[in-house]
Order: C-alpha cells, then sequence, then structure tokens
C-alpha cells in the first residue's frame, strides 16, 4: 500500500479514535484516543506505513494556528502584571527538566532529547511536534505528558481542598 494511502488510513482511524476519545472525556482525549487507535491498528494488522515528513510541516502549522488564534489583546495587560513570576516559574521548571532529563539519561532510561521533551513544562500537542521534527521517542514524550495530565487531574481536586479548608 502506498504512503499515501496508509497516511489516509492512519488519518481516518485516528479520527474516529479522537472523536471517541474526545466523547469519552479522557484527558487530552483527541490526542490519546487517535494515538491508541493507531497503536492498536498497528498491532493487529501488523502493518507501518511511513508518514511523510511534509505532514510534520503542516501539524506544526494547525498547532501554531490554534496558539495565535487564542491570543487576545488583553493578555498583554495581564503579561505585564505577571511577567516576573510568569519567568521566575518558567526557569525553574525548565531548569527541573534538564535535571530530570540528565538524570533520566544517565540511568541509561532514555535519551537526553526525549527526556527533555517528556519532563519539559508545555503543551502536549506542541511537544510531541517537537518530538516529531527533532528524530527524538514522540511516543515516550506522549506518555510523560500523558501521565502528567492525569496526574495534574487526579490531584487537583485533592490541592484545592486541602488550600481551602485552611
Amino acid at each position: 500500500m502506498s504512503s499515501s494511502l496508509g497516511l489516509l488510513s492512519y488519518l481516518g482511524l485516528g479520527l474516529l479514535g479522537g472523536l471517541l476519545g474526545a466523547k469519552l472525556k479522557i484527558p487530552a482525549g483527541a490526542l490519546i484516543g487517535a494515538m491508541l487507535t493507531i497503536i492498536c491498528f498497528k498491532i493487529l494488522v501488523k502493518v507501518h506505513w511511513e508518514v511523510p515528513n511534509s505532514f510534520t510541516f503542516v501539524l506544526q502549522v494547525f498547532v501554531g494556528v490554534m496558539v495565535g488564534a487564542s491570543f487576545q489583546l488583553e493578555l498583554l495587560e495581564i503579561m505585564k502584571k505577571i511577567a516576573i513570576p510568569v519567568i521566575i516559574s518558567c526557569v525553574i521548571l525548565v531548569g527541573a527538566g534538564v535535571i530530570l532529563a540528565v538524570v533520566f539519561t544517565r540511568l541509561g532510561l532514555v535519551d537526553f532529547g526525549t527526556a527533555y521533551l517528556g519532563t519539559s513544562p508545555g503543551a502536549m500537542s506542541a511537544l510531541v511536534v517537537l518530538a516529531l521534527q527533532s528524530q527524538t521517542q514522540p511516543m515516550l514524550v506522549v506518555c510523560f505528558h500523558f501521565i502528567r495530565v492525569v496526574f495534574v487531574i487526579l490531584t487537583t481536586p485533592l490541592i484545592f481542598k486541602l488550600i481551602s479548608s485552611q
């Protein structure tokens, strides 16, 4: 089967899986649903089709459009007020990601690029695009972020309850 037909198969199956994941209200349901559907398909059918490099470009454009479209002028005023705490937070989170990436690499668990993208703060979709582009292991990056998202969702009510009771 040609790579174009393979890509169309992946897209069709991914759309179905994404819709199911979103409907089931799984964290990052569209992304996780599409991913799991394609993985199951590949395991069952034992087939592998290469996704054209141009698809990564299109994916990056869509992520860029989503981020750009969410921008609102009011955000500039808010950012002026919170710039210093945001910068401090970013430096701490990125620093922690670098430290964890070094530890995971030295332990021989994963390569540095995969570990860094997996432990970096940010949107899963954007980091997966970076993983695809940087020749790391995108599936492991997704696993890191999926577990992080689920952990945050599960622990947030408990944290809010603890904070509000004080």
